[in-house]
């Protein structure tokens, strides 16, 4: 219920709640209430059990690792654009939105470096930590963009906690034995029903919007391989879907802060 008062408050208050916002607003309510009709969602004992295995130069799960290193890349390159790049280029208010969600790109990175040579639910809270900051942080940037500068700095805060709570949740109720992962799925998942109504519902205030559109199919296409991990490990002969997954998100960030750097402001 959280992400659904958050989103209807700031929307009220800046006096956007027009045919657009209801929408945005009841697939929110829908999607918290629908939650709660679900069981409870423990994680997968299976999740850990990654299709490539091998270890290569004394590191464990060689490939899940090394292919984290353009996440880290990705995010200090943006890290460091954002604070050279053209003002216009960017929503000036929500330029903590922009340096948080590359810093989380980064801290993925490292994250789930540390995550994968040695995979378990101990572990996997400090990759899923900076995942939730890049989510979150990455919603309050569209919504800045798109609909209200405004909302999108009263969003992101509460957001960021929201975000953080749904991880901590999960991790506390695996501990008690009966592990719950709808918040977390809510936070991961809500925005991309909504941002792609953003998109094309509003106007953007940049060039380039299109370029968004590339970014949510990498990311599909990433959440495909990461499903089908074992499978394309053998359709590829050795390369696994996890690892594909990490490169095409990866790509995705990268497409982002091209977009920034190339775009120029409509309006």
């Amino acid at each position: 219920m959280v992400l659904f008062a958050i989103l209807e408050g700031c929307l009220m208050m800046t006096n956007n709640l027009d045919y657009r916002a209801s929408i945005l607003i009841a697939i929110a309510l829908i999607s918290v209430i629908l939650m709660f009709f679900f069981p409870s969602i423990p994680q997968d004992r299976f999740y850990h059990e990654f299709a490539d295995q091998r270890e290569m130069l004394g590191i464990n799960h060689f490939f899940n690792v090394a292919s984290n290193l353009p996440f880290i890349l990705v995010g200090l390159v943006g890290v460091k654009t954002l604070f050279s790049v053209d003002r216009s280029k960017i929503v000036d208010v929500v330029l903590p939105s922009y340096i948080l969600f590359f810093s989380s790109v980064a801290l993925v990175g490292f994250g789930s470096i540390y995550y994968h040579l040695d995979p378990n639910n101990r572990t996997l809270i400090w990759d899923r930590l900076p995942m939730t900051l890049a989510f979150m942080s990455f919603f309050s940037v569209i919504v800045g963009e798109y609909i209200s500068e405004e909302v999108a700095s009263k969003l992101l805060y509460p957001l960021l906690l929201t975000g953080l709570s749904s991880v901590f949740y999960w991790y506390y109720s695996e501990l008690q034995g009966h592990g719950d992962l709808r918040l977390y799925g809510l936070v991961q998942f809500l925005p991309l029903l909504l941002l792609p109504l953003i998109l094309v519902m509003y106007k953007p205030r940049f060039s380039h919007g299109r370029t968004y559109w590339i970014f949510f199919g990498l990311y599909g296409l990433a959440k495909a391989f990461e499903v089908a991990d074992l499978s394309v490990y053998h359709w590829l002969y050795g390369i696994s879907g996890h690892t594909l997954k990490h490169l095409l998100a990866a790509l995705g960030c990268y497409v982002f802060l091209w977009q920034i750097t190339e775009r120029q402001r409509l309006f």
